[in-house]
């Protein structure tokens, strides 16, 4: 799990919320699973039918990140983020930019 500090210069905030990619009829073609610090962190990849690739990433059961990539090439090209557990993407980061996992994910 990735424990760094929650806010970085690069972050966008949009109090609306972000679009979450549409992973309907997608299916995973890898999901991976790891314990640490209380939370069962779950990351689930698809490929896109425009070429690229999303991680629907959840903790505890509770999708709380989406990692977007257009090219399946590293860097990723933003990570969204549900700061809060409202639902609401509001937070953007971009490729290397640093982010905490939301304490809501841990209760």
């Amino acid at each position: 799990m990735l424990i760094t500090p929650f806010l970085s210069f690069g972050q966008e905030i949009n109090s609306e919320g972000w679009p979450i990619p549409d992973l309907s009829g997608l299916t995973p073609y890898s999901i991976t699973i790891e314990n640490a610090d209380d939370v069962e962190k779950m990351v689930e990849k698809f490929y896109t039918p425009g070429g690229g690739h999303v991680a629907r990433i959840s903790g505890n059961g509770k999708v709380y990140a989406y990692a977007v990539d257009t090219d399946r090439q590293p860097p990723i090209d933003y990570l969204l983020l549900d700061p809060d557990g409202s639902g609401r993407f509001t937070l953007k980061f971009r490729s290397g930019d640093l982010y905490l996992v939301p304490e809501w994910v841990s209760h």
